[in-house]
């Protein structure tokens, strides 16, 4: 595992990830209907989901009928209990297809005992479906497989085949995986992980909490880049923290390879500012408050 002791930031949590989709009256039912998320909070252009099992909140933008479809390599993905499921998901989403808006179904080749099943909602986002059966039979600690507390039944999500049990990751691109590694490391502060032995740390966390991002290293002509819509949200513990961490990595911007920082500004959670990282992926550094009727983005469950 690699980490900093010393980094830029000193983060609370990998809070939020967030996509941008073309309507959010086309994307909120099938993500609801397909995998059991809820929605929380909805403000004009902007609604707050989650799964039930899973502490991470997916923060969804609409933008209107210009946006552009995200490759698969920019996706996020949930987990079943087994492989079956997973077959079970294809079968029942290629029999919906038409019914649900799903422009593609498809069945991936199982990678190093993850397998697992892609399909793009109406909004143009690719979405997985997937099981860790084989990795937890080659030794993964069940905790780290199913990370989930208290499974859904199927009194909770009938007629599918399957349940959804966890939202566990999102996806990146990069180009350079050990200098990303640099930057999420000791410029986030986050961890860099890996659930094969075999393969380099890849997946990056918080440490307190199960979720991650995959950043997956692909030739630079391959690169696709995105919008800041597109982007995931650290957090740190104070406003002072936020300004701290703008100043650090400002005066480290070079040595991350960070191709642009903009300016703090208030939200109405508290405070935040986004960056670009060396290979143009988006960050956000927070400090949230959450008011007492609306949901914490970080809670152990």
């Amino acid at each position: 595992m690699a980490t900093s002791a010393h980094s830029a930031i000193k983060p609370t949590g990998l809070v939020n990830g967030h996509s941008e989709c073309r309507y959010l009256d086309e994307t909120i039912p099938v993500l609801s209907h397909v995998l059991a998320f809820e929605t929380v909070d909805r403000r004009g252009d902007r609604a707050t989901l989650k799964h039930p099992n899973t502490g991470w909140l997916l923060i969804l933008h609409e933008g209107g009928p210009d946006v552009k479809d995200k490759p698969e390599r920019n996706h996020y993905g949930v987990r079943v209990s087994n492989n079956q499921e997973v077959d079970n998901a294809y079968q029942y989403l290629l029999a919906n297809k038409e019914k649900l808006g799903l422009k593609k179904v498809v069945k991936r080749k199982e990678r190093d005992g993850s397998y697992s099943m892609f399909f793009v909602e109406p909004g143009g986002n690719y979405w997985e479906i997937e099981s860790y059966e084989n990795r937890h039979k080659a030794g993964l600690p069940e905790h780290i497989a199913y990370p989930w507390k208290t499974k859904l039944t199927e009194d909770q999500f009938p007629g599918r085949g399957y349940i959804p049990q966890a939202m566990t990751h999102g996806t990146i691109e990069c180009v350079n995986l050990a200098a990303s590694v640099k930057f999420y490391t000791e410029g986030l502060g986050l961890d860099a992980i890996t659930h094969v032995p075999t393969i380099r740390p890849h997946d990056i966390k918080h440490p307190s909490t199960p979720w991650y991002v995959v950043s997956l290293e692909i030739p630079a002509k391959n690169r696709k880049y995105l919008t800041p819509l597109q982007r995931y949200t650290v957090t740190v513990e104070s406003a002072s923290a936020v300004a701290e961490a703008h100043r650090q990595l400002q005066a480290c911007g070079a040595e991350f390879g960070i191709t642009s920082i903009d300016e703090i500004e208030e939200t109405e959670d508290g405070q935040s500012f986004l960056l670009s990282d060396l290979d143009h992926n988006w960050w956000e550094v927070a400090h949230q408050e959450y008011p007492k009727n609306r949901i914490p983005p970080f809670r152990d469950v």
